[in-house]
């Protein structure tokens, strides 16, 4: 009840509230955070906690039932098929957030959304390794490529200039998140 912000005379009610508003604080925390896996990762051990005092409070009983999303785990022919699947999946678990109804259920997802992230950013690498030039400037880790616009731009078949440092800057900072995650 402490963790929750709640005195031990509150109503069932009132507790599934609370719990209902900081879900809805996380999930809106973590759809902002969704592109560095890293960062997800940190929300871990709140959302464990949140977990332990939702069963607690709740019971276990109304959580167990809950199904983890599946992995994306298919290998793409080509840079559309990729960005395809990783548009789709990505819309899936976004979705998956929103509609979580518990801890248990986010967390789930949470870690679903980490593996998307880390496998993106591979297959990112090796199917546009071509543009891995180093830029001189800093790339914010949290500036995802807008992978919608470059679906469209591969449609039409050209890869203009822009588009080219886009993906550069987007190599760029997939390296960089790399490179947090050896420092840590």
């Amino acid at each position: 009840m402490e963790l929750l912000g709640l005195n031990n005379d509150d109503d069932r009610e009132t507790v599934a509230e609370r719990l209902e508003e900081m879900r809805f604080a996380l999930k809106n925390e973590v759809l902002q955070k969704y592109m560095v896996p890293m960062l997800l990762r940190k929300k871990d051990p709140q959302i464990e906690e949140y977990m332990q005092a939702e069963a607690l409070v709740l019971g276990s009983s109304l959580l167990d039932a809950v199904s983890p999303p599946d992995s994306w785990h298919s290998l793409p022919n080509d840079r559309i098929a990729f960005l395809e699947q990783y548009e789709y999946r990505l819309s899936e678990l976004k979705l998956r957030v929103m509609q979580a109804s518990s801890f248990t259920e986010l967390k789930g997802v949470v870690d679903a959304l980490v593996v998307t992230q880390e496998y993106y950013m591979a297959l990112f690498k090796l199917l546009f390794n071509e543009f891995a030039e180093a830029l001189p400037e800093e790339v914010n880790s949290r500036e995802i490529i807008d992978t919608g616009k470059l679906l469209q731009v591969l449609r039409q078949g050209e890869i203009d200039n822009k588009t080219a440092w886009a993906i550069e800057r987007e190599i760029t900072r997939i390296d960089r998140i790399h490179g947090l995650k050896s420092a840590s």
